[in-house]
C-alpha cells in the first residue's frame, strides 16, 4: 500500500511539473480583437494584436521608423500588400523573451486601424505557437505560455493540421437546403467573424444562394484592396464535439490570399473560439477546447445597415458603408457621413466596438445625430436583424 502512494504521489508531482506555465500574459479583448503588449529591442510597450492565422510577424511600418529599425532589401508581396524585413535583436511579449530566429516585417496598417477603432502597431502568431504550447483564457483574459507538450489538456480535444502556419480542423456544415458539407476549417483568433466561408468552397456549394436571406457589404483584409463579403445563416456548424445551431456567416468573394485558398473551406473566428478556453500545441497537432463563461452567447449581426470606421487621422466615426434595403438606407443616411452622436451621448464616450455592438441589437431603436457637409440632422432607426426573413 506505501508503494502504491508512492508512485501516486510521484505521477501526481511529474503531473504538476508538466503543466508548469512559463509566463502568464494579460491581454486585453477589443471588440473581438486579443492585444498583448510587446516590445521590440528596446522599445516602449507596443500593442500587437495575437492572430492565430498569423503566419508572419509584423510591425507598422511607420512605428518601424520611428524605432529607427535598420531595414534590409528583402522584399515580397502578398495578399495585395507590400512587407519589408527589417533587421532587429530582440522581441519580449510583456517581458517575456521572445527565441531569437524571427523575423520582423514592417508593412501598413492604417486602413486596419480604421476598421478596427483603434491604433496598433504589429500583429503576431505562429513564431509564437511554433515555439511553445499557449493555452487562452477568455475568462481571465490571460494567455498563458507553456514548453510544448505541456499545459491545460481540459475539455475536449481537437486534431488539427497546419496549413500557411494556420491550425486547420474539421468541420461540417447544414446549409439552408439542408445539404451537408464537411472540410478543414483555419483556426483565427484574429478574425472578428463567426465562421467565414472561402470563395472557392462557397462557389463550390453555391452557398450564398442556399444561406436564406443575405446581404452584402466591403471588407478589407492585410492589404488595403476591398472585396464584396456576404452575410447569411446556416441551420448548424459541427466541429469537435460542438454543434452550433441556426449560425449567422460570412461568404467571401475573395481572389487572393488565404480566403482564396482552394484547400481549405474557411475560417472560424474569434466570434466563436471566444466562448472556449483553448490549448493550441503545434507538436502534438492538438487543440484542447472548453466551454466558458462567454458559451451560448447571442451571436448577434448587423441590424442597423451601417458599417462604421475610423476617419484617417482617427478622430472621428463615419459612415462607411449603408448597405440596401436596411433601416439605415431607409432613413436616407449617407455615406462618410459623421456619427456624432448614438443615443443621446456623444460619440467621444464610444469605442468604436461598442457602436458596432449597439447596431447588432434587432428589435431595438438606437437615436443618431449625424453630420454631413457641416450639417446636423437626428434619425431613429428601428432595428432588424438584415438575415431573418
Amino acid at each position: 500500500m506505501k508503494k502504491f502512494i508512492g508512485l501516486f504521489l510521484l505521477a501526481l508531482v511529474l503531473q504538476t511539473t508538466a503543466q508548469t506555465k512559463i509566463t502568464s500574459i494579460p491581454f486585453e479583448l477589443y471588440g473581438d480583437h486579443m492585444f498583448i503588449k510587446v516590445t521590440i529591442d528596446d522599445s516602449e510597450p507596443l500593442d500587437f494584436i495575437f492572430d492565430t492565422g498569423s503566419g508572419l510577424t509584423v510591425i507598422d511600418k511607420n512605428v518601424a521608423e520611428d524605432l529607427k529599425l535598420v531595414k534590409k532589401e528583402v522584399k515580397m508581396n502578398t495578399t495585395q500588400s507590400r512587407f519589408q524585413l527589417i533587421k532587429h535583436n530582440t522581441i519580449k511579449i510583456n517581458h517575456f523573451l521572445m527565441e531569437g530566429n524571427i523575423n520582423v516585417y514592417a508593412t501598413e496598417l492604417r486602413h486596419l486601424e480604421m476598421s478596427l477603432g483603434r491604433d496598433f502597431d504589429g500583429i503576431f502568431g505562429y513564431d509564437l505557437l511554433r515555439h511553445h504550447t499557449v493555452h487562452i483564457d477568455y475568462d481571465n483574459s490571460t494567455m498563458d505560455i507553456y514548453d510544448h507538450g505541456d499545459g491545460p489538456k481540459d475539455g475536449h480535444a481537437i486534431p488539427f493540421k497546419m496549413n500557411t502556419s494556420i491550425p486547420t480542423i474539421a468541420g461540417k456544415v447544414v446549409l439552408n437546403n439542408g445539404e451537408a458539407h464537411e472540410g478543414q476549417f483555419f483556426i483565427m483568433t484574429g478574425a472578428g467573424a463567426t465562421l467565414d466561408f472561402n470563395s472557392p468552397y462557397a462557389k463550390e456549394w453555391d452557398v450564398i444562394h442556399k444561406t436564406g436571406k443575405h446581404y452584402s457589404y466591403m471588407v478589407k483584409g492585410l492589404g488595403d484592396a476591398e472585396t464584396p463579403h456576404y452575410e447569411g445563416h446556416v441551420i448548424s456548424f459541427e466541429f469537435g464535439d460542438q454543434i452550433v445551431e441556426d449560425l449567422p456567416i460570412g461568404i467571401s468573394t475573395a481572389t487572393k490570399g488565404i480566403q482564396a485558398s482552394t484547400k481549405v473551406a474557411g475560417i472560424i473566428g474569434n466570434r466563436i473560439l471566444r466562448e472556449f478556453n483553448i490549448t493550441i500545441d503545434v507538436p502534438d497537432k492538438l487543440i484542447w477546447i472548453k466551454k466558458n463563461s462567454h458559451y451560448g452567447e447571442k451571436l448577434n449581426i448587423n441590424s442597423a445597415g451601417i458599417d462604421v470606421q475610423l476617419s484617417k487621422d482617427m478622430s472621428k466615426i463615419l459612415i462607411h458603408q449603408v448597405i440596401d434595403n436596411s433601416p439605415a438606407s431607409e432613413a436616407g443616411i449617407e455615406l462618410n457621413s459623421e456619427l456624432v452622436k448614438v443615443n443621446g451621448k456623444a460619440i467621444s464616450e464610444y469605442a468604436l466596438p461598442d457602436v458596432k455592438k449597439i447596431f447588432r441589437r434587432s428589435g431595438e431603436s438606437v437615436d443618431l445625430v449625424i453630420m454631413k457637409n457641416g450639417a446636423e440632422r437626428s434619425v431613429t432607426l428601428q432595428m432588424k436583424s438584415l438575415i431573418e426573413e
